[in-house]
């Protein structure tokens, strides 16, 4: 029993030495695994928290780029599409010049006015942005902002472990509207600026701009009551010359076409049955009216110049008899009086109405210019006023507009001034010129040298040629 006793004592002893090394050893293995494991564990996850923020800013500028510039009103400069750390600046949404920009020193991208950016993420080892005209090309060198439709921008962004490449593209919402104002003939020469006093707009944009509503010095446009079409739309390239209802921007080939310079407008005009009459015309004090029975004739023979932009041949005609009763055909003929073209055919009006045609087809040429009625009775009376043919120094394809208050002639400042186009709302461009600037009192205009050139630079402008150049290029 005691034998028995001391064999279990015996097989109770603790480890020996060896033993417990091996123990100690294997659990230190082991715990040293462990940690391997946790501390590759912390390095992969602070790895991938770090991918994961750099991802994620990266993304968020990327996509607060492409939304504010998705609003944008203009783009004024963008670096080359060579440029690692490129820069963008335009208008905002709240006509505020903004732009984004790469920071190469502190590897910031940075956004904000110019000259008060702040960082709006770091890490940032390039900003590229290219640029797209129309048709999808990639503008390289220095890109004039007005050919921009679409902007790609790709940015890289690296902590030194990690490296992500990320691009966003904005496509314009519009084609922007690139309008200024061109020319300006501020002192006609003569002191006569009341009638002859003008401004040119130019639309260099990509597309047409519709100007309804639009103003000048705050009088709404209108297109001009006489030589304007009705159209208030410039096309793409196209000019507006804004103008009061009289402005004298021709040279006028008829002789008291208003029968107010001579005592007998037959002096200028060959009539059958017209006399001369005061009061009670259209425009002054004089017009010509008939009062007989049966037909009546006037006309006068005109040289048209070779050289023009268009000829334009207006008058004005009134009846105060019964409409019914009286029908006018005004013809174009050559001097042995043979029917070139018609240019009216109609009953004449009971009130003043103007009647408008161009005569530039008929350039180098003489011509005359033929009216003739049926009248057939004595009662009441037929009137013509106001009726010129003058070469104008305005292109014909240029629109005519004049403003709500007719004040442009006379209007502008003969020493300085400034003159400001908006649609509506905002100013879409403001120009103070100063006579030191060009256009002076000698018969010529101030012109403007570049449309994206800056509006107030003195640099920009010159004298254009006598007359200007009202709805042409400068």
């Amino acid at each position: 029993m005691q034998k028995e006793a001391k064999k279990h004592v015996k097989r109770l002893r603790g480890f020996t030495l060896v033993e417990l090394i091996l123990v100690v050893g294997t659990i230190a293995l082991v715990a040293g695994a462990l940690v391997g494991l946790i501390s590759n564990s912390y390095k992969d996850w602070k790895l991938g928290s770090n991918r994961s923020t750099l991802l994620q800013d990266g993304q968020a500028a990327i996509e607060q780029m492409v939304r504010i510039l998705r609003q944008a009103k203009a783009f004024s400069a963008v670096s080359p599409s060579t440029d690692q750390a490129g820069y963008i600046t335009f208008t905002s949404v709240d006509d505020i010049t903004e732009q984004f920009k790469l920071n190469a020193q502190t590897s910031e991208l940075e956004y904000g006015q110019p000259g008060s950016l702040s960082a709006l993420t770091g890490s940032v080892s390039n900003l590229v942005f290219t640029c797209y005209d129309i048709n999808g090309n990639v503008l390289t060198g220095s890109v004039p902002a007005s050919n921009i439709q679409s902007v790609g921008i790709e940015t890289t962004l690296t902590d030194g472990t990690n490296s992500f490449t990320l691009s966003g593209r904005v496509f314009c919402p519009k084609d922007f509207q690139r309008l200024v104002i061109n020319e300006i003939m501020y002192n006609p020469p003569g002191g006569s600026d009341a009638k002859e006093e003008w401004i040119e707009l130019y639309n260099f944009g990509g597309s047409s701009i519709d100007l309804t509503s639009w103003t000048i010095d705050g009088d709404t446009l209108i297109s001009h009551p006489t030589f304007g079409n009705g159209s208030m739309i410039i096309p793409s390239g196209g000019y507006a010359v804004i103008m009061t209802n009289n402005t004298i921007v021709f040279n006028e080939l008829t002789i008291a076409g208003d029968f107010e310079r001579k005592k007998k407008f037959q002096d200028n005009w060959t009539s059958d049955n017209w006399d001369r009459t005061k009061w009670n015309a259209h425009n002054g004090r004089y017009k010509g009216e008939s009062s007989v029975s049966g037909s009546a004739s006037l006309y006068t023979n005109i040289s048209v110049p070779s050289t023009l932009n268009s000829c334009l041949f207006v008058f004005w005609e009134r009846t105060t008899a019964s409409v019914e009763q009286t029908q006018m055909t005004v013809t174009i003929r050559n001097p042995s009086d043979q029917v070139i073209a018609t240019g009216y055919n109609g009953q004449m009006s009971s009130d003043w109405t103007c009647h408008t045609m161009d005569l530039a087809a008929y350039a180098g040429q003489n011509i005359r210019i033929h009216f003739s009625t049926n009248k057939t009775t004595a009662d009441n009376a037929l009137l013509l006023d106001d009726i010129f043919v003058a070469s104008s120094y305005v292109d014909l394809d240029a629109i005519r507009l004049s403003c709500g208050d007719n004040q442009i002639g006379n209007g502008l400042g003969n020493n300085s001034d400034t003159v400001t186009v908006t649609d509506g709302s905002a100013t879409i461009d403001s120009v103070t010129y100063d006579d030191g600037w060009g256009g002076d009192g000698d018969g010529t205009s101030l012109s403007r040298i570049d449309p994206q050139g800056s509006s107030n630079d003195q640099n920009n402008w010159t004298s254009g040629p006598q007359h200007g150049t009202p709805g042409s290029a400068n």
